[in-house]
């Protein structure tokens, strides 16, 4: 079976011996509209930036397998190395030894020509490293950046959207696991003030006061958080990203609970432009360019 796809989600992979993470089924509408996204803007950038760069936080091995069926399927990273029109450089982060070196291996495999750089280190710890092996660029030879960052839980700093947005014309595709993790952890993380896992993700230490005085009025947190997390990308230049912006994942057997949400960040219109084309199913379509 071929596993070119330029975005399509690939099913019924074969087993090829390297480490292979284990994925649920909501995990499938994930990486959808990641392909999809990622397509879009791969092709519509290749003739206007001589260089584009992918990176991908929380990379993982590049394959998934389903926990309900054992399907093994592509998922994001190596999707991203499959597009059409691929980027001129990729750059993964991932702790996980296993997933660095099965990555690694799986991206030989496809294209041993591939520019990658693949980092084994704590997304939070890795931004001078990234910021190493980016490709350098001028006036003559422009750089478009695009980041997928896929945590496994609220743990997510902003400080690395501040510093990689500051420093590259760079778009974000983010993760924010609000559901499964702040609001079924929200108690703990409240009334324990050691705890700063809110704090870094919203970039707001005083967030909890600012909740308290919300709460009065039965504010719901989900969109509090959200609100907050759009302030602070909108701090740092970002266009402020309207409410229904925000994609919700969620159980597919139980509708109603949340599992998190996808956010895309960019400074130009284009973005939200492709993103509510990938949200709407629809095939690639240039037209709106």
């Amino acid at each position: 079976m071929s596993e070119k796809g330029d975005g399509l989600l690939l099913r019924r992979l074969e087993d090829d011996g390297l480490y292979t993470s284990r994925i649920k089924e909501h995990s499938l509408r994930k990486i959808e509209l990641h392909n999809a996204y990622v397509s879009l803007f791969s092709r519509a950038m290749k003739k206007k930036w001589p260089q584009r760069a992918y990176l991908g936080l929380y990379s993982g091995p590049g394959r998934g397998r389903l926990a309900d069926t054992g399907e093994i399927v592509t998922t994001t990273a190596l999707a991203a190395v499959q597009v059409s029109d691929p980027f001129t450089k990729y750059i993964f982060v991932d702790n996980d030894p296993r997933c660095i070196e099965a990555l690694e291996a799986r991206i030989q495999a496809l294209d041993p020509d591939c520019d990658v750089s693949c980092i084994e280190e704590d997304v939070s710890e890795a931004v001078p490293e990234i910021m190493k092996v980016m490709p350098s660029y001028s006036k003559d030879r422009r750089l478009l950046s695009f980041c997928f960052a896929d945590p496994f839980s609220a743990q997510l700093d902003f400080d690395v959207f501040r510093t990689l947005g500051s420093k590259y014309r760079m778009d974000f595709l983010v993760l924010l696991m609000l559901g499964r993790d702040v609001r079924t952890n929200f108690r703990r993380y409240f009334q324990d003030e050691n705890d700063n896992r809110i704090a870094r993700l919203i970039d707001d230490e005083n967030w909890r006061a600012e909740w308290i005085a919300r709460e009065h009025r039965r504010s719901n947190l989900i969109r509090f958080m959200l609100e907050k997390f759009n302030e602070a990308m909108t701090r740092i230049g970002y266009q402020r990203q309207r409410p229904d912006d925000a994609h919700p994942i969620r159980l597919l057997e139980k509708k109603n609970v949340l599992l998190y949400y996808l956010v895309l960040y960019s400074r130009n219109d284009l973005g939200r432009k492709f993103w509510n084309v990938a949200r709407s199913g629809i095939d690639d379509q240039l037209s709106l360019l």
